[in-house]
């Protein structure tokens, strides 16, 4: 049940390529063939899912960090009216 690098690479290729290429095409015969290696590709794909929703919700904390601090201390102030001048109308 151990996973190879070699399978693995396969798999993220198949996974993240936007092209379908030969290669594609035998990976998705490889998966009618292969059960176990169906699973481990629902499951790759499952943790880059994972790592996406991690790595926008990081964004997403960071951008409201920098709308507080732009937005609600004094020492931003004069931004702050510059960019509410600009909305105004």
């Amino acid at each position: 049940m151990k996973t190879s690098l070699h399978e693995l690479r396969s798999i993220e290729h198949y996974l993240l390529s936007d092209n379908k290429d030969g290669e594609s095409f035998l990976f998705e015969a490889k998966l009618i063939l292969q059960p176990e290696l169906e699973k481990r590709v629902y499951w790759q794909n499952k943790t880059y899912q994972m790592v996406r929703n991690y790595g926008r919700k990081q964004l997403k904390n960071e951008l409201n960090n920098i709308h507080e601090t732009l937005f609600n201390t004094d020492e931003h102030q004069s931004f702050r009216q510059k960019v509410m001048r600009l909305f105004r109308k």
